[in-house]
């Protein structure tokens, strides 16, 4: 039964349908295990199976958009047209919930703290009385944390650590080497980045240590174009059936949750 003429000219879903291609947003660089390209160069993890259910359940082939550089850049990819929504380990700011529409959160990440040791030992030493404080020991002003610049955690730094002084950095690798270096005493970032650094660098644990922040976890959810109602409402009752039925937790089980990935303070 076709839809009535003026639902389909107003329905998000109708145009995506229309055309026969949903387009998702996805940041440009890979991020094992959300998405990434697999063995047989195909963009494979934790976003892009949830992208291809949707494109199958709205009876649609899947294109992605990897032209964002930043993961702000996503929601421009979102609200100028480009893309029909953005599945990318993507944090549902207030921020970014001003410029888009974000669905329910599908799975939270810790946020994480690598602090440089020899670092940490001269701030102990400085101020032994903040010792087992470590959040409040690093909150001072010569204290410079490191985060990729237009992530959330640019955000989360200034909320954190208002005394300490705020280092954006374009990419991870700078970063890290930054942190290595002892440039920086620390830098935040999701337990996935810090959990990749563990698994390739094993040894890195000498110098560098992880810190759970616990408090508020990074909430990821799906981009969606501001006003378009009707397919904010499919993809949240999408997520509410994904997980009851047990696809949700099939795909993070897959790719998230496993023994090796496993992060602990130390």
């Amino acid at each position: 039964m076709p839809l009535p003429q003026a639902y389909a000219q107003s329905s998000a879903i109708a145009r995506i349908q229309a055309t026969g291609k949903l387009t998702v947003a996805v940041f440009f660089e890979d991020v094992v295990p959300f998405f990434y390209v697999g063995p047989e160069g195909k963009l494979v993890g934790v976003d892009p199976a949830i992208a291809e259910d949707i494109a199958e359940k709205l009876g649609v082939t899947l294109e992605y958009n990897r032209a964002a550089t930043t993961f702000d850049g996503l929601i421009d990819e979102v609200v100028e047209g480009r893309a029909d929504m953005a599945i990318s380990l993507l944090s549902d700011t207030l921020e970014r919930a001003a410029r888009a529409s974000f669905s329910e959160s599908y799975v939270s990440v810790r946020q994480f703290l690598l602090i440089n040791r020899l670092q940490l030992g001269r701030l102990v030493a400085a101020d032994p009385d903040r010792a087992n404080d470590i959040p409040a020991l690093l909150n001072n002003p010569q204290s410079r944390i490191g985060v990729i610049d237009g992530t959330s955690y640019v955000g989360f730094v200034a909320e954190d650590f208002p005394e300490a002084q705020n280092v954006a950095f374009n990419t991870w690798a700078e970063m890290l080497a930054a942190v290595k270096s002892g440039d920086l005493v620390a830098l935040m970032y999701d337990e996935i980045e810090i959990g990749n650094w563990r698994l390739a660098d094993s040894a890195g644990a000498v110098e560098l240590r992880p810190y759970h922040l616990a408090g508020h976890p990074d909430t990821i959810a799906i981009a969606l174009p501001p006003g378009q109602t009707d397919l904010k409402a499919w993809v949240d009752l999408y997520l509410t059936k994904a997980k009851t039925n047990g696809f949700l937790e099939g795909v993070l089980n897959e790719y998230l949750y496993s023994k090796d990935r496993a992060l602990i303070d130390g």
